[in-house]
């Protein structure tokens, strides 16, 4: 099983966009909103080599994000799984060599990461446990949508790179 460099050296990657997510990438906001690295890693590595790693990466990103940004623990891990449950339709059964799969993925991955996060972070406020509240139509176009936009702009970044990684071979 040749899994390739960039599949053991997903850990360490994403740890590091953790902490650059959660304190320097502040720095280049656009209109308000900073660039989802973990979710664009793990959705990368999901189109590489499928939902089943994307679920442990993505477990392992939103820990170490819940963790340097102070938001209720476990659920960007929650939420960045079930963006990898859509991202993983992109690997065996669509290919990610088709220019309009990464980016149809990153768009639907965004969004139901966002809504995942917003979702849980609604109940936690029903249920009077957040520490703040939290309007959400107006993060929704506040937020989602720049952040659908920003996401999507840096995976047609990152296309030409994805195609250059071959397919994995394990089942």
């Amino acid at each position: 099983m040749n899994r390739g460099a960039l599949y053991y050296m997903m850990f360490p990657l994403i740890a590091v966009a953790c902490l650059f997510q959660a304190t320097a990438a502040a720095r280049i906001k656009i209109y308000g909103v900073k660039p989802d690295l973990v979710l664009l890693l793990v959705v990368v590595g999901t189109l590489v080599y499928g939902a089943r790693a994307g679920l442990l990466w993505a477990f392992f990103g939103g820990l170490g994000l819940d963790i340097f940004s102070g938001g209720p623990m476990g659920s960007s891990s929650l939420a960045l799984m079930a963006a990898v449950l859509v991202a993983g339709l992109g690997h065996r059964i669509l290919s990610r060599f088709n220019v309009f799969v990464p980016l149809v993925t990153m768009i639907a991955s965004t969004l139901v990461y966002a809504g995942a996060y917003i979702a849980i972070l609604a109940v936690l406020q029903y249920l009077d446990v957040a520490q703040h509240q939290m309007p959400v139509w107006p993060t929704i176009q506040t937020v989602v949508v720049p952040a659908v936009v920003y996401n999507t702009t840096l995976m047609v970044i990152l296309i030409p790179f994805l195609n250059r990684i071959p397919e994995s071979q394990d089942l």
